[in-house]
């Protein structure tokens, strides 16, 4: 994971409205919500507790590992201020090139379409590496995963992205 400069975080605008069309549109399909602030639906719950799968799976097996095992062989990854990233592979080749650091990230919320095959978790992370000197540093962000029902009945993601946001209060 590439961890932007200033600069990039203020072009990022277009990225941000991207994330949120799409969430928008997810959600407009018909989706049953679940989060913090829901009452839990039994269907989404599922989404949650795959992104929690994911999340535990990076920590055992490593990020890179994890984001392959979990993709969709044509998914999409929207790194921040980097050009998109397509097929499980590619992604697992750029998350292994990716800079020393841990990844750590927390399902908040999901939302589930009507039909059932199609949904998205969205959560924080927290990205934790050494800076020039050795001095430790935490730079903080939020995500969305859009997950995609297979045929085999698993959840695979095929569009992830993140974004960087302040330390949480």
């Amino acid at each position: 994971m590439r961890i932007p400069t200033q600069e990039t975080l203020r072009r990022l605008s277009s990225t941000r409205l991207a994330s949120l069309f799409v969430c928008l549109v997810v959600w407009g399909s018909g989706c049953a919500s679940v989060g913090t602030s829901h009452k839990r639906s039994p269907s989404a719950e599922v989404l949650l507790q795959t992104d929690r799968d994911f999340a535990l799976y990076a920590q055992v097996h490593g990020v890179a590992n994890a984001f392959r095992e979990f993709a969709a062989p044509d998914a999409l990854s929207l790194p921040m201020g980097e050009a998109p990233i397509r097929g499980r592979e590619a992604i697992f080749r750029a998350m292994s090139d990716s800079p020393p650091g841990e990844l750590l990230w927390k399902p908040v919320g999901a939302d589930l379409a009507g039909s059932g095959d199609l949904g998205y978790t969205w959560g924080t992370y927290e990205f934790r590496a050494p800076e020039a000197g050795g001095k430790p540093a935490t730079r903080h962000g939020k995500y969305v995963t859009i997950w995609k029902k297979q045929t085999a009945g698993s959840w695979k993601y095929v569009v992830d992205i993140g974004n960087a946001s302040p330390p949480p209060h």
